[in-house]
């Protein structure tokens, strides 16, 4: 649905309503407000200023100019992350032949940067505040004396059980003078996601047709293992270019152990001298993958691609898609609950819980015109959601919108079919598995 014909039941004098935020996916993040009423303005020069009156530009309209200056764009961060990552390298190593020869470097010779002793010190049950006792009182032979001998100890505990011999991951890259360093030292069942490979995710999920130079990079940070930051998105990238909005990306990664891979949109008011962002609202759909077990990355940029869309169009195309689904029927409802239930590995306690939430929502008032719906459907599993907490519910909640269409903007056309296609799937499941996941 375009800008245009999504806003023209609401146009007053010809000019089309700004259109809020969806409040369902946009929540206030408190801090520094802006006075009611206040937008960004374009005077009779062509001059902009956002909506605390500082100087902007036309492609930043709500970033004050003077911190679009201070800003790099994407495509520069993005090659200096690229660089670095021509001198990282992974080496795979017996568990028996890593140890310290000093506080600083590996048996072998490899010199050992502070965050991989401390990745290593998490093998142990060494507290890092004994580290850093040790080291700052000079105790290096102590140091590698109790780290060498708990994790002697980790590996004849493991032998002694009969298992097959462990591994270590020793994550290397170079340091200022070009030698290589000993970053991290991991098990095998480190999840990998590089810094490069975050932003290529980052930047496959904007739209092709706009060029990295006009996206800002800003309160970016990055040693060659730890990266952050906020993406600041042109306005003319948005569904609604005029949007009182501005759309950030705030991103993180490590490939040290010290955080995941987070990706979290957010929208603004007005981002002012110093960096300051006024008027922040952040996203429910976010993604957060840690660094375990084999990464699907082909998923991860499924999901970073619908959080940056939702931001794009300020979660407002999801209003669309929900008014889609309440016209798309699904007869065989606890069938097609049981495939989705399979389908996403919900257990069958969580299926037999959106079932009944799915019930329960047809008490709702006009609960019974979405009755064996799409939507009704998704309406029950949001409902679920509510007897879970932290990251089980926020996964549920996300898996409901994730569901309920091919994509951000798919019209009632590609919704039906694809609710077709999970019904008539659903029809192969025999009676006892259905009942597995029906509440009763």
């Amino acid at each position: 649905m375009s800008d245009n014909n999504r806003t023209s039941f609401l146009e007053l004098d010809d000019a089309p309503v700004k259109i809020a935020p969806n409040s369902n996916v946009f929540s206030s993040a408190g801090g520094f407000q802006v006075a009611e009423g206040a937008t960004a303005k374009q005077d009779d020069n062509g001059n902009w200023t956002n909506a605390i009156g500082l100087q902007s530009t036309e492609a930043h309209r709500h970033v004050a100019k003077v911190w679009q200056d201070k800003c790099v764009s994407l495509e520069d961060f993005y090659t200096s992350i690229k660089e670095q990552a021509k001198h990282k390298v992974d080496v795979v190593k017996p568990e028996s032949s890593i140890r310290l020869k000093d506080a600083t470097t590996l048996l072998d010779g490899t010199p050992l940067t502070k965050g991989g002793l401390n990745s290593l010190r998490m093998f142990t049950d060494i507290p890092s505040s004994m580290i850093s006792f040790l080291d700052e009182r000079g105790y290096g032979d102590q140091l590698v004396k109790f780290v060498n001998d708990e994790l002697s100890r980790r590996e004849s505990e493991w032998n002694n059980k009969g298992k097959d011999a462990r591994e270590f991951r020793v994550r290397l890259r170079h340091d200022d003078e070009g030698n290589n360093v000993a970053r991290a030292v991991v098990s095998e069942r480190y999840g990998v996601i590089d810094n490069a490979q975050a932003m290529e995710i980052l930047v496959n999920s904007l739209p092709s047709s706009n060029d990295l130079k006009d996206i800002l990079a800003s309160h970016v940070s990055n040693d060659g293992d730890d990266m952050y930051g906020n993406l600041l998105l042109p306005d003319m990238m948005k569904s609604q270019p005029d949007s009182d909005y501005g759309v950030g990306i705030a991103f993180r990664n490590s490939e040290i152990r010290n955080a995941t891979f987070k990706v979290s949109p957010f929208l603004f008011r007005a981002i002012c001298l110093n960096g300051m962002i006024w008027g922040r609202q952040n996203s429910e759909i976010k993604v957060n993958q840690r660094h375990m077990g084999k990464i699907d990355l082909k998923e991860l940029q499924v999901q970073v691609n619908r959080a940056v869309a939702v931001a794009l169009s300020q979660g407002n195309d999801l209003l669309t898609l929900l008014g889609h689904s309440k016209q798309v029927e699904v007869r065989n409802v606890e069938q097609t609950i049981a495939q989705l239930s399979r389908d996403n590995k919900m257990t069958m306690m969580q299926g037999k819980l959106w079932h009944k939430g799915y019930l329960e929502s047809l008490h709702e008032v006009a609960g019974h015109q979405h009755e064996k719906t799409a939507f009704g459907i998704v309406n029950g599993l949001t409902r679920s959601a509510q007897e879970y907490t932290g990251s089980t519910r926020e996964a549920m909640e996300t898996l409901a919108s994730s569901i309920l269409s091919p994509a951000i903007d798919s019209d009632l056309q590609a919704i039906s079919k694809r609710w077709g296609l999970i019904s008539e799937r659903a029809k192969a499941l025999d009676e006892d598995t259905v009942r597995n996941y029906v509440f009763a």
